[in-house]
């Protein structure tokens, strides 16, 4: 499958992405991994927000890439696209997070309890390792659209 097929299929748009909207997206990310870490709150809440960084990265390599997501199954569709960007290395990653998608589905809208400790802390570690690819991506590929450090 290639980005080209994605998008004839309906699956994927084209677009143009802002500076702004990567800052935005990288700050729902940070916030999302911060979330993911507060043990007070509940595995499964902890599950889905470090989930919802790992989305927003898949968004903002697809987004840079010059398509976002489009009709039904936007999640199995960005995570498909994110090793057609990224490169094959990533297609094991990118079947992990189709994983986790499904589990995040059963937490958010069927059960709770479902979710492990193990996962989570899995699920964290992922998506901090690919944030920093992203960023280190975005350095070498996009630099004009590498949101500013604090």
């Amino acid at each position: 499958m290639s980005l080209s097929e994605l998008e004839g299929q309906g699956r994927l748009r084209r677009c143009q992405v802002s500076a702004q909207e990567i800052a935005d997206l990288m700050r729902m990310v940070d916030e999302s991994l911060a979330d993911a870490q507060v043990e007070a709150v509940t595995l499964d809440r902890r599950f889905c927000a470090a989930y919802d960084a790992a989305r927003a990265l898949a968004d903002v390599v697809v987004a840079c890439a010059g398509y976002r997501p489009a009709g039904a199954a936007r999640h199995v569709t960005i995570f498909e696209a994110l090793p057609l960007v990224l490169g094959e290395r990533y297609a094991g990653l990118a079947d992990y997070l189709d994983t986790c998608r499904s589990k995040r589905n059963v937490a958010e809208y069927q059960r709770v309890g479902e979710i492990m400790g193990e996962e989570v802390t899995g699920l964290i570690e992922s998506a901090a390792a690919l944030r920093a690819d992203v960023i280190a991506w975005l350095q070498a590929h996009h630099p004009g659209l590498l949101p500013p450090t604090d």
